[in-house]
């Protein structure tokens, strides 16, 4: 089961709701309705309160999506692709396709999410001054005035300088730029996300110490996920930067186990799928490769006809995204393996077949990696 889905596109980029953010949304919709608004407009019925309460957290999405959009659009302009932006339990965040090639592009994207949040707060609170000033009730000026607040807030929280939050990129942005070294900027603004996620886990200790359990428990579940995106953001720029270096000759597994063409899937599969248990199989035809046959291609075959159905009948023809050369780094290895979900590329010569390289591979490499590279 799929944990986010799709509700729209903009200018390209796949808009997804991960389930985890109901949970925030009736989360601020429960605080605004029976903690803030009571406080500052005991008037209000229930009926009232949790009315505007859940249209002031829709409005606060929407400023958090905005955001995100800001550093999306910025990126792509800058020729980096964004695949997709999600909203999830702690806000928002924008899948950005790589890392940008120079602290410029750097400072620019990262910089557009707090102009943009800063944008927002200006326009809300001249739009909730007009309605004050043509003598508006309360509850249509509120959302406008609490979402002008809380974007100055998320500007302002951004900007602290821990990656992989906003500031943090832009603190990487500035050593990058003095110093030339991504890795080093990388490790130093990283350092500082892990410090400042650890001071709000504490922060979060604290106050669930003194009674205080809602706010503690979301300040030590922010300041958890900073500390760990913080760690993995270097860990994955020293991987990436590892297999920058790496020719995919190097890393293939050479020792191909093919299935020929007219071998039947009831072959097929007993004799290599159950065998094997490799979710796909490079298809030889006439000593060349046809194609690959997968799980799901399989599948798509009547079970009752495997005994008579060939491999040929239901392999996948080659394309770009299937074949990668020798000559390649393993980076492009990984993006093909992982953009495109398939589970092993064929590394081949023109026509001839030299290798494979899996997403097994790849992951049993960084995990290993990891363990000896954990000090950075």
């Amino acid at each position: 089961m799929k944990s986010s889905f799709v509700v729209g596109k903009i200018k390209g980029i796949s808009i997804e709701v991960n389930y985890s953010w109901f949970a925030i949304f009736g989360l601020v919709s429960f605080m605004l309705a029976t903690n803030y608004f009571p406080q500052f407009y005991p008037d209000w019925n229930s009926t009232l309160r949790w009315m505007i309460g859940g249209i002031t957290a829709l409005m606060f999405f929407a400023s958090v999506l905005l955001h995100e959009l800001a550093h999306s659009l910025v990126s792509i302009r800058l020729g980096i692709q964004v695949k997709k932006i999600t909203l999830f339990i702690f806000g928002g965040v924008a899948q950005i396709e790589k890392e940008p090639d120079e602290p410029l592009q750097e400072l620019k994207i990262a910089i557009a999410g707090p102009a943009t949040s800063v944008f927002i707060a200006i326009l809300t609170y001249f739009i909730a001054a007009v309605l004050n000033s043509t003598g508006a009730p309360d509850y249509a000026t509120v959302p406008f005035s609490y979402i002008s607040t809380t974007n100055i807030i998320l500007a302002i929280f951004n900007m602290i300088p821990a990656f992989p939050m906003d500031g943090g990129r832009v603190f990487r942005a500035l050593i990058w730029r003095t110093t030339g070294d991504l890795k080093k900027a990388t490790k130093t603004a990283s350092s500082l996300g892990v410090m400042f996620g650890y001071f709000l886990i504490m922060v979060g200790v604290l106050w669930v110490l003194n009674g205080d359990f809602l706010n503690g428990i979301w300040f030590f579940f922010i300041g958890w996920y900073i500390t760990q995106s913080s760690q993995s953001s270097y860990q994955q720029l020293v991987i990436s930067d590892v297999f920058n270096k790496i020719r995919v000759k190097e890393f293939m597994t050479d020792d191909v186990i093919t299935i020929d063409y007219d071998l039947s899937l009831l072959e097929v599969v007993e004799n290599y799928f159950y065998k094997y248990k490799f979710a796909s199989f490079p298809v030889m035809k006439n000593g060349e490769v046809a194609g690959i046959i997968n799980t799901d291609s399989v599948r798509k075959a009547h079970r009752e006809l495997w005994s008579e159905t060939t491999a040929g009948s239901v392999t996948i023809p080659l394309d770009d995204t299937l074949v990668i050369s020798p000559s390649d780094t393993v980076s492009v290895a990984m993006e093909k393996i992982f953009r495109h979900s398939v589970g092993r590329v064929l590394v081949m010569d023109g026509t001839k077949l030299l290798g494979i390289v899996s997403r097994t591979d790849i992951l049993n490499y960084i995990r290993i990696h990891g363990q000896f590279e954990t000090k950075g």
